[in-house]
């Protein structure tokens, strides 16, 4: 079986419909505080990151690669090489995930066990590519999944996150946080989700310290940014995202206590010094495409189309 994929036009798509994404709901962790340092994601505290899963054909074991993220109970958002990766087919989404080798997951708090239910499986219906996407310019990197069945939104294991508006603001010095299972050739991916506190790379600083490996020119659609340390960090000069395709870039909205998704990453440099940036889909230019294309989408679910 192979996914099903779609491109809507930019001009076909309109907003049909009132907003269907739950503005009162979505982007909530179960953590107050924010991090400073690298350090490992705790349970429940990114419940709307995902894993993607993979089968060549039905007699195959699947494989696990790159990202996802919960936007909505019927949809997830990953990018291009992500949703494509090798030509094998993205047969499911898996959320609610956390030790990926670990049956159960468990982890005390204040003093108690506390374990999650089994991850949630969602097979995959169709993929929609943005219709502006450009491979070799790696411009408008986004892909929109839809769901077979809607996940199950009653546990607070699995939420998603909240879009931004496109004209949230984005300065240089706002904290934004990357969550992601990965690491370096060394290290090999975490088995649990990794955290890292990013900061925005102005384009100039980016495209120097990218040059040596890779060329790229940027696009509205895109954004750098590099890892946000501490002067006293005592991580090594080469600190990995290796793995990371499609995980969310967020910050946290005015209110300070829901997240947003901001961008995911795109293009990185393997084992790269920890002041290189990472380039990141731009989701705040592209969120008004991603509204719009849901509302239509929902509106033909519900047979108004």
């Amino acid at each position: 079986m192979h996914v099903l994929w779609m491109v809507l036009f930019a001009g076909f798509v309109g907003v049909l419909g009132d907003d269907i994404f739950d503005a009162e709901s979505c982007g909530s962790s179960f953590y107050n505080e924010t991090i400073r340092r690298p350090t490992l994601a705790r349970l429940r505290e990114f419940p709307w990151l995902a894993r993607l899963g993979y089968q060549k054909s039905p007699d195959v074991a699947p494989e696990f690669h790159f990202h996802g993220t919960l936007i909505h109970q019927y949809y997830a958002v990953t990018t291009v090489f992500a949703a494509d990766y090798l030509g094998k087919s993205l047969m499911f989404v898996r959320l609610g995930d956390y030790h990926t080798s670990d049956e159960k997951d468990c982890q005390e708090f204040d003093g108690e066990e506390i374990c999650a239910p089994p991850p949630q499986d969602i097979p995959v219906l169709y993929v929609v590519k943005h219709p502006e996407h450009n491979r070799p310019r790696m411009s408008h990197d986004l892909v929109l999944i839809k769901f077979q069945q809607p996940a199950d939104l009653t546990t607070e294991y699995v939420q998603p996150i909240c879009l931004p508006s496109p004209n949230l603001p984005l300065s240089e010095d706002a904290p934004l946080f990357l969550s992601a299972w990965c690491g370096s050739v060394k290290t090999g991916i975490s088995v649990v989700p990794r955290q890292y506190r990013m900061q925005l790379a102005p384009t100039a600083v980016c495209t120097e310290k990218l040059s040596p490996h890779i060329s790229i020119t940027l696009h509205e659609s895109e954004f750098c940014a590099a890892l946000d340390l501490p002067k006293d960090s005592t991580l090594p000069k080469e600190v990995s995202l290796r793995g990371s395709t499609g995980a969310p870039l967020q910050m946290l909205d005015r209110t300070g206590k829901r997240f947003q998704l901001v961008g995911m990453t795109s293009v990185g440099v393997k084992n790269a010094a920890r002041d290189v940036p990472y380039v990141f889909t731009n989701v705040l230019q592209l969120s008004d495409w991603l509204r719009s294309t849901v509302n239509r989408e929902e509106q033909k679910r519900a047979g108004k189309l």
